[in-house]
């Protein structure tokens, strides 16, 4: 297992960050609101996926981050909710 550091990069707005790997999830969310990082144990073995969401006001920039790898970046549009999810 690795321990890498999961971040958000954010001025506004609440947020979720969930890490599962092949079907497997904790049930727990990495990061929460107010939380902007956490640790996080990774196997070299496994494939990650994550999904995020964002509630923030139009134009809110943000960007998601393990360790300094950067994942996702986006700008919130007018609906005022980002939500995705990609591959580790």
């Amino acid at each position: 297992m690795t321990v890498s550091t999961l971040k958000i990069d954010i001025q506004d707005g609440r947020w979720t960050v969930d890490i599962f790997s092949q079907g497997q999830d904790s049930g727990q969310y990495e990061l929460i609101y107010p939380q902007r990082e956490a640790q996080v144990e990774l196997s070299e073995n496994n494939m990650y996926g994550f999904n995020y969401s964002i509630s923030a006001p139009k134009g809110t920039r943000y960007a998601i981050y393990l360790d300094e790898k950067r994942l996702i970046e986006g700008e919130v549009n007018e609906s005022q909710v980002a939500r995705g999810n990609s591959v580790i």
